[in-house]
């Protein structure tokens, strides 16, 4: 398909997050973008701000044959009413992801960076670094960075930078020269009925790779040996020993939330890793980011200095604030590997009381995952747990949030169900006392119970110079303090 400035385009979801950023790259190329959505949110009303205009409610009287080309999510399904009728007037259609693969195809360097974790804060790392360093990079990412209007960036150079999804094997659709992987894990019981459907959908990934392409790996992943195995191309590796290509051998917390450690290439030291963020996992997604940029031909003492300026996206260990010496973080993980993960951080980082107010995403997630959830959250001390959010889902009656709690429990000594987040709210401005950490934690949209908590609880000034060292010092985090980083909530989430 061949477009041209001046091209009526209309996006079906463009509140979420890769067509919102598809509208945005697409207005700024001179096309003229219209779209839709369930609901108005911080999102679309962004998209209104460029002078996109977005209909609410789907509503099929707005196709007409003036569009030359309608873009839809696949998070809306098959039975949207507004793909019927494009599909009835014969409109060209194409699936976001598909878009996304044209978009690449005009750039000579396609960065996609895939992985059932870690690939939102690694997009947003290789974005950072290829900015810092000149490189001028087109960006679409999953989540919303400081250094970004949000969750896009037009550049003019032949770098582009893309959050690549498995969901629904989007990512097949794109076109690669550089392709990450972080890690592989069985998430998406909906698309993927097996883990080996898992791995085998990212072995076709790695097959799009063309015969100047780059592919990179965690070298510790399970299935390592499998996707190497797959590779058309030469095959760049990271980890934390010395079998990778770059490696951090040993690693410590600093202060503010950051981590550090010496990195290696090829067992030849480079320099001191300094990040401002926190974690095992964070050192991960900072290393493959390295192994990327440096193929990319930015000089390690740049990145080195660069990357410690990255303080993180949006909904990923966010300090939303701090009010009487309890300290309120919100965190996107849901899948179980994830939520151990943030919690196993939060505890290297903070020595009070942890609060992990869960909130399940997807029916089918939680069913498939049920026994994994069980143990996830073993790092915290009081586990509460929101009712499932459905999404795209309707209830299948087996699963609830109550049958996880009554498993969990099984496991965790203090687990409670509360299902509605007013009820949570309260809960917590009753319970909650100095010295705690409250981290919401979810792909819907529990991060409101942080922000409604944060409105109503008593700034007690004794509490707060009294209360949690550790925590009220992590408040210096940048991220607390800047508007741009608010929580932006979309309809249309994977």
């Amino acid at each position: 398909m061949v477009l041209k400035q001046g091209d009526k385009l209309y996006f079906i979801g463009i509140g979420g997050a890769r067509l919102s950023a598809l509208a945005k790259i697409y207005k700024e190329k001179g096309y003229a973008v219209y779209g839709s959505d369930r609901l108005q949110t911080k999102k679309t009303i962004e998209l209104e701000k460029m002078g996109i205009a977005v209909d609410y409610g789907h509503d099929p009287s707005q196709i007409g044959d003036w569009i030359d080309l309608v873009i839809y999510t696949n998070a809306v399904g098959q039975d949207n009413p507004q793909l019927l009728m494009a599909k009835e007037r014969g409109i060209p259609i194409l699936e976001g992801a598909e878009l996304l693969g044209l978009l690449m195809r005009e750039k000579d360097y396609g960065i996609a960076v895939a992985g059932t974790h870690g690939k939102t804060t690694t997009t947003a790392i290789i974005s950072l670094l290829l900015m810092k360093a000149g490189k001028d990079p087109t960006v679409v990412i999953g989540g919303d960075m400081k250094e970004l209007p949000g969750n896009h960036r037009s550049g003019k150079s032949p770098f582009m930078v893309v959050e690549a999804c498995e969901f629904r094997r989007s990512f097949l659709q794109l076109s690669p020269k550089v392709s990450v992987i972080t890690n592989v894990d069985w998430d998406h019981p909906d698309c993927f009925p097996t883990a080996g459907d898992v791995v085998r959908t990212f072995q076709e990934f790695i097959a799009l790779l063309p015969e100047d392409g780059l592919l990179i790996l965690w070298r510790d992943d399970p299935h390592f040996a499998e996707l190497a195995a797959a590779s058309p191309v030469p095959v760049c590796t990271f980890g934390l020993t010395p079998e990778a290509d770059w490696y951090v051998p040993s690693f410590t917390p600093s202060l503010r939330l950051g981590i550090e450690g010496d990195l290696y290439h090829h067992g030849s030291i480079q320099g001191r890793l300094k990040l401002q963020v926190p974690g095992r996992h964070n050192l991960l997604n900072a290393l493959a980011a390295i192994a990327v940029v440096t193929a990319a031909g930015v000089p390690v003492s740049q990145v080195l200095k660069y990357i410690t300026e990255f303080y993180g996206v949006k909904r990923r260990f966010q300090i939303k604030g701090e009010r009487g010496g309890i300290l309120v973080v919100d965190d996107y993980a849901h899948h179980p590997s994830a939520i151990t993960t943030t919690l196993q951080t939060a505890r290297a980082h903070f020595s009070g009381r942890i609060w992990c107010v869960f909130q399940p995403h997807l029916y089918s997630r939680t069913k498939h995952l049920m026994s994994e959830f069980t143990k996830a959250f073993n790092s915290s001390d009081i586990v509460v747990l929101a009712d499932i959010f459905a999404a795209r889902e309707k209830a299948p009656g087996d699963v609830s949030s109550q049958i996880l709690a009554t498993e969990i429990s099984k496991y965790h000594p203090d687990v409670r169900y509360l299902g509605a987040m007013t009820r949570i709210k309260e809960h917590l401005l009753k319970q909650a006392r100095p010295g705690d950490l409250v981290i919401t934690m979810g792909a819907g949209d529990i991060w409101k119970v942080g922000e409604e908590y944060l409105k109503e609880a008593p700034a007690d000034e004794y509490a707060t110079a009294c209360g949690a060292a550790k925590g009220s010092a992590q408040i210096n985090n940048p991220q607390a303090n800047d508007e741009r980083l608010s929580v932006v909530q979309t309809n249309e989430t994977h």
